[in-house]
């Protein structure tokens, strides 16, 4: 079931959509291959609703959306 809890928005350029979605299912998915997220792509912005579970909300964390890039973004 998918969260009611406001979604995690990240910038869509040049992110990899399918190194995003590998991430997302490996994050959210379930042992039995059901995916528990949605994906929604407006305006450049990935919109990511997780899965229910309140208690234990999981966000992507800023190394995982860089390794989503095309390039990596260099840290000065």
């Amino acid at each position: 079931m998918i969260s009611t809890a406001p979604p995690q928005i990240i910038d869509g350029h040049y992110v990899d959509p399918r190194k995003l979605i590998s991430l997302l299912q490996r994050v959210y998915g379930t042992v039995d291959g059901n995916n528990n997220f949605r994906v929604e792509l407006r305006l450049n912005r990935y919109k990511i609703y997780g899965p229910s579970d309140d208690d234990n909300v999981k966000t992507l964390t800023e190394e995982q959306i860089q390794d989503c890039r095309v390039y990596r973004r260099r840290n000065n």
